[in-house]
């Protein structure tokens, strides 16, 4: 076990005893078919499943090299490829939040953004589709995220870094090539055409504070 930020007692030893017995008494949160969630108070729980080893072994290093970030969950402890234990998130995917609350969350694109950019300039990229999809909002607006499992270190951070700030120059001047790949996302989530519209507005009156990002 790797400690990054103290913990309870009563969580180290359930972790010690889960490494050494390799099994939990606890009520999982989520299941997937890489990982099994647990909420354990206001900390979160990842177990990775064999298949899932290595993509736990790159998600806690990401998560370790991206604690700088606001998006990034706080990281209390892992063991590479065996678990990792963040604070829990409340928070809701683009469609959820939009169930939730009726409206999309405040600065939807500059998020979709601004998150990539400070991911990249840790030193860290991962596929488009992935990253947005992972991509959570609090009930105040502000932009989480809990999966990392497909974040890989960037070979070349300034090339990246470049390439997303001329997507996002191409997008803030009209660009339909680079608007259409942004709404196929959006229809995927069953947002309207009005609030498609909306989110490009938004984007550009935001544009100038993402030249600083």
């Amino acid at each position: 076990m790797i400690i990054i930020n103290p913990i309870g007692n009563n969580i180290e030893k359930m972790l010690l005893h889960y490494e050494k017995n390799g099994h939990l008494t606890l009520q999982a949160s989520l299941i997937s078919n890489s990982s099994v969630v647990y909420r354990l108070q206001d900390y979160c729980l990842k177990v990775y499943a064999s298949r899932a080893r290595l993509d736990g072994e790159m998600e806690s290093e990401a998560l370790r090299a991206l604690q700088c970030n606001p998006f990034a969950p706080k990281l209390y402890a892992y063991s590479p490829g065996e678990y990792s234990l963040t604070g829990w998130i409340e928070a809701f995917n683009l469609k959820q939040y939009r169930e939730r609350y009726g409206h999309i969350p405040p600065n939807l694109i500059y998020d979709m953004f601004t998150t990539e950019l400070q991911q990249i300039h840790a030193g860290y990229w991962d596929w488009d589709v992935i990253r947005y999809e992972n991509l959570l909002w609090t009930e105040t607006g502000e932009v989480k995220r809990t999966n990392f499992w497909l974040c890989e270190p960037a070979k070349s951070s300034e090339s990246l870094y470049h390439q997303v700030i001329r997507k996002m120059d191409n997008i803030y001047n009209g660009d339909r090539t680079e608007m259409e790949g942004i709404e196929h996302y959006f229809y995927r989530h069953q947002l309207t055409s009005s609030e498609i519209e909306q989110a490009f507005s938004d984007f550009r009156t935001q544009r100038p504070r993402l030249t600083i990002a």
